[in-house]
């Protein structure tokens, strides 16, 4: 731990490695050093969310345990300072004790939860913004015998808070340019298949002649004669059925986000109700890799075969080796449930149910859950020629 620096003491070193990261661990690498040289503390935090709705990643010097997404709901919605924080202007740097005396620091009920136990009672934050968005926060946090932060302290706060906000600009806008270009390899290794991009509010936003062939198709009888007038590509429209289940999973996105938990969603399948042949595999695009500032989907349309006489009879072949725990899983998730969905249908663990679905892919020959739905008419056709 370091004495605090007089002003305009700042070590030109440490100035010159905080313009120099590119990554988020660069930038907690820098920031931590700077903080630490120039103020004695007890323990100093960075949290910065660079790409879309994502949660903030926070980092601290200070070893702590495993925060659940209820501890840091109970945090935000308990902080003293949260109408401070969201209040315009927004505030760029805030010392506690401007904001609450410390007598009332000590009876206020975030005191007890989240002050006391982590050793610290004097705290200065600092919160880089580019416009109206906060890209992270910097906290100083003391132990109450160091004694508050000085008006000279307040003042080198002051004077760092330009470098940091330039700093996390710069990693922001180095983060969203490698999150474009990986997309555009990801999407250019994909085109040869029928794919669309879905936007959170179930528009498209990109979309290939295959795929929009696939959403006229969509809709048809299967059992009918093919239409043999050329279609119009430009009058496709996503089917009604992808479109509302991207925005059911926006909405559980955005539950999680809530909660300040990754937002990780498994791949959905939806098939066709009046043409069986066609289903829709559908992708979460995380704002981690990807360079929308909200939810995306990729959505894949797959069609099956015509000649599925054999394919039928291979595919039932498989499904009789699987165990009867198996089965009735098998059958939860052609119905389009989640892993978390059939755990509590069944009364298991989602742990159990994700390792016997692992188990059903690996015995069906096949490798995610689209697939599996997308079998699902050869199952049945099998089943019913059995049957009858």
């Amino acid at each position: 731990m370091s004495l605090s620096l007089p002003r305009n003491e700042i070590p030109e070193k440490l100035l010159l490695e905080l313009h120099a990261a590119c990554d988020g661990t660069q930038l907690w690498g820098a920031c931590r050093k700077l903080l630490e040289r120039c103020f004695s503390h007890h323990f100093v935090v960075i949290g910065y969310s660079f790409r879309g709705d994502e949660p903030m990643t926070i980092k601290r010097a200070k070893p702590a345990p495993e925060r659940s997404p209820e501890w840091w709901a109970r945090n935000m919605a308990a902080h003293p300072l949260m109408d401070i924080l969201i209040r315009k202007p927004y505030p760029k740097i805030i010392r506690i004790t401007d904001q609450i005396p410390p007598d009332e620091i000590r009876v206020h009920p975030y005191y007890k939860e989240f002050i006391e136990p982590e050793g610290w009672f004097y705290s200065v934050g600092v919160f880089p913004r580019d416009g109206d968005r906060l890209m992270g926060l910097l906290s100083v946090n003391r132990r109450e015998d160091q004694g508050d932060f000085t008006s000279e302290e307040m003042e080198l706060f002051q004077q760092l808070y330009p470098h940091f906000q330039t700093a996390f600009k710069r990693v922001s806008k180095i983060q969203n340019d490698y999150a474009s270009r990986f997309s555009m390899a990801t999407m250019l290794s994909r085109i040869p298949l029928a794919v669309a991009i879905v936007s959170h509010l179930g528009e498209i936003n990109f979309i290939n002649d295959a795929a929009r062939r696939a959403c006229l198709e969509w809709n048809e009888n299967g059992d009918s004669e093919p239409s043999k007038t050329p279609y119009n590509l430009s009058t496709a429209t996503l089917p009604d059925l992808v479109r509302d289940r991207c925005l059911e999973l926006v909405a559980e996105a955005e539950a999680l986000t809530a909660l300040n938990a990754p937002a990780n969603l498994e791949p959905h399948s939806v098939r066709s109700e009046s043409n069986p042949d066609y289903t829709a595999a559908i992708e979460y695009l995380s704002a981690r890799h990807e360079p929308f500032s909200k939810a995306a989907f990729l959505v894949r349309f797959e069609r099956r075969a015509n000649d599925t006489g054999n394919l039928a009879t291979e595919v039932f072949n498989r499904y009789c080796k699987l165990t009867t725990a198996e089965k009735i899983v098998t059958e939860q998730a052609l119905e389009g449930l989640t892993n978390r969905e059939i755990a509590e249908k069944l009364g298991k663990s989602v742990s159990t149910v994700k390792n016997q679905l692992e188990s059903v892919f690996r015995k069906m020959a096949i490798h995610k859950r689209h697939e599996l739905i997308a079998l699902a008419p050869l199952l049945a056709a099998a089943l019913e020629e059995i049957d009858s």
